[in-house]
């Protein structure tokens, strides 16, 4: 498989996420489809994502005692998607300590659709088959 079908195949599975996180209204910011980034280290690809991508499919439990302070903080988050939402900044605070208190529900399908087996298979299956028409062009080549 050569780069760029391998970077295809990624954007494609980051366009499947965020269509995802649209359907379930999961993305109100655009910031979230925005931290879903191919990166490559040498020569290595990865699609790279933000933990808390984890918490909107599985949910999330109240806080701990002395939790470790996200980048950025859950409380500047809640206000970017408050004003997205047309909400008032200030419903932010009790939204941060409701959150605190009893967590929230995840929605399940958000990741695990567009990463689940059949969905990579279906992304996968052009590519291996371009893949083994290569192959058997080369072999049948080198049997003349």
């Amino acid at each position: 498989m050569d780069t760029t079908q391998l970077i295809e195949l990624l954007e494609s599975l980051r366009t499947d996420i965020i269509n995802s996180l649209q359907a379930a209204g999961s993305d109100t910011t655009g910031q979230t489809a925005k931290s879903l980034t191919i990166v490559q280290e040498a020569d290595r690809f990865q699609l790279q994502m933000p933990g808390y991508l984890q918490s909107l499919e599985t949910g999330r439990a109240p806080t701990s005692a002395n939790p470790i302070a996200g980048d950025p903080p859950m409380i500047q988050r809640i206000q970017q998607w408050c004003q997205a939402k047309g909400i008032p900044e200030k419903a932010a605070w009790a939204i941060k300590k409701s959150i605190d208190k009893k967590g929230y529900k995840g929605k399940p399908g958000i990741l695990s659709e567009p990463l689940g087996d059949d969905n990579i298979n279906q992304r996968l299956s052009p590519i291996l088959e371009n893949l083994a028409n290569e192959l058997s062009q080369l072999l049948l080549s080198l049997a003349e």
